[in-house]
């Protein structure tokens, strides 16, 4: 079974491919063509964190997937990214593990984004002259990365507790 590193993945994926895809996957969620029953969670007290064990399937697909994320607040302070997470890939068919996507959270930081994109896509205004983004971690990054695809707007306002936070974002944002 092979594993296939966050570098693997970051190399590989298109943006302009996981919109799309997110868009098929909505539709087929909406259409009842998809198997995704409710999330498994772990809590854990000391230290604070969390585990959500997520999966699910197309109906008319060959494979399945599980997907385990962790998050723990309180992981910057060790020098570890506070989430954390791998899926596995399996043949519907026999139950076979494919692969291990080991890519730390990245597919799910832009699964999330891709979502974001899509609903602004058929939600927004048109014509909008500037984006507000609450947050300034990973997920306010690839919320505006992707937004671009989706929007033509080049202005976007950000508030968040961490100023440094904040102008990293700042001068790492794609709009």
């Amino acid at each position: 079974m092979r594993i296939i590193t966050r570098l693997e993945i970051e190399k590989a994926v298109s943006i302009p491919a996981i919109l799309r895809g997110q868009e098929r996957g909505f539709l087929a969620y909406s259409q009842g063509e998809t198997v995704i029953p409710p999330v498994g969670t772990l809590h854990f007290t000391n230290p604070e964190g969390e585990c959500h064990i997520k999966y699910g399937y197309a109906k008319n697909d060959k494979y399945y997937i599980v997907k385990v994320a962790s998050g723990f607040k309180n992981n910057p302070q060790l020098g570890l990214p506070t989430g954390n997470g791998l899926m596995m890939l399996f043949d519907k068919n026999n139950g076979q593990p494919l692969c291990i996507l080991l890519d730390e959270g990245y597919l799910t930081d832009l699964r999330t984004a891709a979502a974001g994109a899509i609903v602004a896509k058929y939600l927004a205004p048109k014509n909008i002259s500037c984006i507000g983004i609450v947050g300034t971690g990973a997920q306010a990054y690839f919320q505006l990365k992707l937004l671009s695809y989706v929007t033509s707007c080049k202005k976007a306002m950000v508030w968040g507790r961490d100023k440094a936070k904040a102008e990293r974002l700042k001068c790492h944002g794609d709009l």
